[in-house]
């Protein structure tokens, strides 16, 4: 699963890249960067079997170079292409003043526009397929949802907000709408900004609708921050009076909106998070670890974390009754610690 780090040119979204990705160097076009999940879960178990290996999920960020010239609010064809190639969006928009002042600070500006450059786009693949479907007098299900998503994009509505059913979005799937794709608007501040008062609706911003969130964080500062030691970093967050660095809690809900969960698997010789999508089962779980145990699958034990966390091990777990064995029908939770049992 990759999330597109994307913005206008000078908002500082290679920079935020680089903060996630410490010693990635950025290329011209597209960089890939893969990126562990911060996962107080996976620590904690660590810390009590003290395996060999300790394994974190992992989401892989891609650095979108956009225009390289001029102050204008249009993104390259080349830059909508490589948006159309990822699963989310970040929207990195500047809240800091750009030195070389070619253009002025205005993050509500900056949102508008990129969310019109996204509706323009789609709109030109919609109404291209539209009109030979209309042509060939087709009654489908991809007609009357690219006809529900032209009314959309015509009324300037991102097609995110638009409830498409399972079989609207199977239909329009070939054609990567980029409007569709969950977004993130990460506002992108100054150190001097930070702290300023002014910018406070920026660091703090309105929580927007479904498949979409809104962020801050200062990316100059977390790229610093990125390449300290890790008691550097300790002593760098506790003077800021922080607990975790903003590019953590970012990182996390890239990965939440994505419709991703992690469940864990325990033991000596490791502690690791798996990835699957919410919503799956214990065998499409178990299929992650191994496609043997998939094809296998016979059970999951399962123990949700917060029982781990309440009891302190499997066996006082196992004593209190919160131990349970799940078929095939069960769907797997976030933070669930599995075993799964295979005949194969």
């Amino acid at each position: 699963m990759q999330v597109g780090i994307t913005g206008f040119p000078r908002s500082g979204k290679t920079t935020v890249f680089q903060a996630l990705a410490p010693g990635v160097k950025p290329g011209r076009d597209v960089t890939y960067g893969n990126i562990k999940v911060p996962d107080e879960r996976v620590i904690r178990l660590s810390e009590y079997w003290e395996p060999k290996k300790t394994t974190f999920a992992e989401i892989t960020f891609v650095d979108i170079a956009g225009q390289h010239s001029g102050s204008g609010a249009a993104l390259e064809p080349k830059t909508i292409a490589e948006m159309r190639n990822v699963d989310a969006l970040v929207h990195v928009v500047r809240a800091f003043d750009d030195a070389a002042g070619l253009r002025d600070t205005d993050p509500a500006r900056d949102v508008s526009d990129f969310a019109t450059e996204l509706i323009l786009a789609d709109l030109a693949v919609v109404e291209k397929r539209l009109e030979r479907l209309v042509k060939e007098q087709a009654k489908t299900v991809e007609r009357s949802a690219l006809e529900r998503a032209i009314e959309a994009l015509e009324e300037e509505t991102p097609l995110r907000e638009v409830d498409f059913t399972d079989e609207d979005l199977k239909a329009m799937s070939g054609y990567a709408l980029v409007s569709l794709r969950p977004l993130i608007t990460l506002f992108n501040l100054g150190e001097e900004e930070w702290s300023d008062a002014a910018f406070a609706s920026w660091r703090h911003p309105e929580q927007t609708g479904q498949k979409q969130a809104a962020m801050s964080l200062c990316g100059q500062l977390e790229m610093e921050l990125a390449t300290l030691a890790d008691d550097e970093q300790a002593d760098f967050l506790e003077a800021l009076e922080l607990t975790e660095p903003a590019r953590f809690a970012f990182i996390r809900k890239a990965y939440e909106l994505l419709d991703l969960i992690s469940f864990l698997t325990i033991g000596k010789d490791e502690c690791r998070a798996w990835t699957v999508r919410r919503g799956s089962t214990a065998p499409v779980a178990a299929g992650k670890v191994h496609t043997d145990l998939q094809r296998g699958f016979i059970r999951a034990e399962v123990l949700a974390w917060e029982h781990w966390i309440e009891h302190g091990s499997e066996a006082a777990a196992k004593a209190a009754g919160v131990y349970r064995v799940e078929g095939r029908n069960y769907v797997v939770q976030d933070g669930d610690i599995v075993h799964i049992r295979s005949g194969v």
